[in-house]
C-alpha cells in the first residue's frame, strides 16, 4: 500500500523529534531537512522544492512556500514537500500547484499520482498524527466513524477548536477524520 510508507516515515520523523502534543512543529522539523523560505509564488503554487548548488556547509535542498497562502495552508505545504524530500528521490525543481502539475518532463510524470498521494498522506499523518487526533476526539466526544448523525453547532465549533489546536484548516481536519474513517 502506498501509504504505509509515508505513514511510517511521518510517525518515524515525529518519534524522532519527540513529538507527543499537537500542534506539531513542522517549520522546524522541516529546517532540519531543509532551507524553508516564503517566496512571492503565484497565487497558484503553494510551494515548491528547489535544489540548491552544492555546499557543504549548507541544505541541499530549500522548500519554498508561498507566502501569500493562509499559515494553516504553508504548514501543510510545509509538510506535503518535506514529505516530498522524504519520500522522492528528485534531483530537479519540483513545483506544487493547485492542481499538482510538477515542472518536470513528461516521462517523470507517471509516478506523480502516487507521489502526491503519498505526500498528501505524509502531511496529514506529520500535522495530524492518527494516535494523537483519535484521542482528541475521544475526549470531545467527536465521532470520527461517522456513525452519529451530528452536525450541530457544537459539533463545527469542537472541530473548529481542534483544527486550530493542531494547526491547520478545519477542511483539512474534516478530509483527515473522514480518512480515518476508512477501513
Amino acid at each position: 500500500m502506498a501509504s504505509s510508507r509515508a505513514i511510517r516515515t511521518a510517525r518515524e520523523l515525529l518519534m524522532v523529534e519527540g513529538v507527543t502534543v499537537p500542534s506539531v512543529p513542522v517549520d522546524r522539523i522541516a529546517r532540519r531537512h531543509a532551507r524553508v523560505v516564503l517566496g512571492e509564488l503565484p497565487t497558484e503554487i503553494s510551494g515548491m522544492l528547489v535544489p540548491l548548488p552544492p555546499n557543504p556547509s549548507q541544505k541541499s535542498w530549500a522548500i519554498v512556500v508561498n507566502r501569500s497562502h493562509a499559515p494553516v495552508r504553508r504548514r501543510f505545504t510545509i509538510a506535503h514537500e518535506l514529505g516530498h524530500l522524504l519520500l522522492h528521490r528528485y534531483s530537479q525543481l519540483h513545483a506544487d500547484t493547485d492542481f499538482r502539475i510538477r515542472f518536470r518532463d513528461g516521462s517523470s510524470s507517471l509516478g506523480s499520482i502516487r507521489e502526491e498521494i503519498e505526500a498528501n498522506q505524509f502531511a496529514a499523518e506529520l500535522l495530524m498524527p492518527e494516535p494523537l487526533l483519535v484521542t482528541y476526539l475521544s475526549d470531545l466526544g467527536l465521532d470520527y466513524a461517522g456513525t452519529r448523525e451530528e452536525s450541530d453547532d457544537r459539533q463545527r465549533r469542537q472541530l473548529a477548536r481542534l483544527a486550530a489546536k493542531f494547526g491547520v484548516s478545519v477542511q483539512s481536519l474534516s478530509f483527515r477524520i473522514a480518512n480515518l474513517a476508512q477501513p
